[in-house]
């Protein structure tokens, strides 16, 4: 109401530097291209540590390595036989990875080196309640507009069946089976503007409209109930992954801000593929 990975075909470096210690070792060769155990390691290198660890160990793993690389390169060079590189479609492809690719290295370069454990643990401090065990037990309708909204809500505190109103009018698909029941659920299972509301109210209560990305919600709380307390390390790796993207979000708002960006919604809406 969710860690950039370049996909696809192998990007690498043939080049090495002169100042190189130890002299590369040929795994394989396809006519004069050398594969060499540099360059395996250099199209490797984003690989995670676990990934690279079962490579080491296994012999077999090692040696598809090398024959993925064989093959792409037997379609490389009959590629640049027939002229592909030339076509006009595979210029456009080669334009869009590349604007793919630069962006993703930028946004690395800008956000990577702020996912410290310091920031993380500054993030953790300043947004508890988002971590918080503690859980509430609600059922929900779900509308479209505000208007209608407003309509359901004036029947359901006039004492309608909040169940009955939410098999009716409720836009949630889930909504016909469960009549609306979200059961219990912590903070972070729900939207930020929901979960606000929802951890406000008492059993018992019906909220006002709440506003979100999906529409209009009115809540109706049934429990509450206290969870275990959280420490950092606990849910350090959903800290990792909320604070990157806050960091992301934070960068997209100052780039738009900066570059002036204008959005025309009216065009979008009638803008059709």
């Amino acid at each position: 109401m969710k860690k950039t990975v370049v996909a696809g075909i192998f990007i690498a470096l043939a080049a090495f530097t002169a100042g190189n210690a130890s002299a590369a070792v040929e795994l394989a060769r396809i006519g004069s291209k050398s594969i060499t155990d540099q360059y395996v390691k250099e199209v490797m290198e984003g690989l995670p540590q676990g990934q690279k660890q079962q490579l080491n160990s296994e012999e077999e793993a090692r040696k598809r390595v090398v024959e993925n690389m064989i093959v792409e390169e037997l379609f490389v060079l009959e590629g640049e036989k027939a002229g592909i590189t030339k076509d006009k479609e595979f210029v456009k492809a080669m334009d869009r990875a590349k604007r793919q690719l630069l962006a993703q290295r930028y946004l690395q370069k800008e956000v990577q080196p702020k996912i410290t454990d310091a920031n993380m643990k500054k993030f953790f401090d300043q947004n508890k309640l988002r971590y918080s065990q503690d859980e509430v037990k609600a059922s929900h309708i779900l509308v479209k507009t505000e208007a209608e909204a407003k309509e359901v809500y004036g029947k359901a505190k006039g004492g309608e069946d909040f169940e009955v109103l939410a098999k009716k009018y409720s836009k949630d698909p889930s909504a016909a089976q469960n009549m609306g029941d979200l059961g219990y659920f912590t903070r972070a299972r729900m939207v930020p503007e929901f979960a606000d509301a929802a951890f406000k109210m008492k059993p018992g209560e019906i909220s006002q409209p709440v506003k979100t990305v999906f529409g209009y919600h009115i809540i109706k709380v049934a429990d509450v109930r206290k969870g275990k307390a959280v420490s950092f390390k606990d849910v350090k790796d959903q800290v990792r992954a909320d604070y990157q993207n806050n960091a992301i979000t934070e960068l997209v708002n100052s780039l738009k801000k900066k570059n002036k960006v204008v959005v025309h919604e009216d065009k979008i809406k009638s803008f059709k593929f």
